[in-house]
């Protein structure tokens, strides 16, 4: 089984967590999040080198952002890096605080935000 980590990052208080996520088929299927220390996460080689491309499914277990329980994500347009979402039509890149309108997609490419 591929599995990976996505370092993302809180929208409420900017603070970094690490996504598990597992491949299944075509689908990226997000299991788990932790938080993590920004530099625990250098140390440990989470960063934006690796590309994840696909849909993105959420196990009934997900708890979602450790910090702010956020359920989603968005990829930010300007940095490309990743975010909690709660649903909002509207949002803040916690990485380099783009504002955008929200857009649903079906398939996506991501990159965990490197630091």
């Amino acid at each position: 089984m591929e599995a990976k980590v996505m370092m993302i990052k809180c929208q409420k208080n900017r603070k970094a967590f690490g996504a598990r996520i597992q491949k299944e088929g075509p689908n990226w299927r997000m299991t788990w999040a932790f938080k993590i220390d920004e530099r625990i996460a250098q140390k440990e080689k989470f960063s934006s080198e690796s590309t994840i491309k696909g849909s993105f499914i959420f196990d009934e277990e997900y708890p979602g952002c450790p910090h702010c329980g956020a359920q989603s994500f968005f990829t930010c347009g300007k940095c490309g890096k990743i975010t909690c979402w709660d649903g909002s039509d509207t949002a803040t890149c916690a990485w380099c605080g783009n504002k955008s309108k929200i857009q649903l997609v079906n398939e996506l490419e991501v990159k965990g935000g490197g630091f």
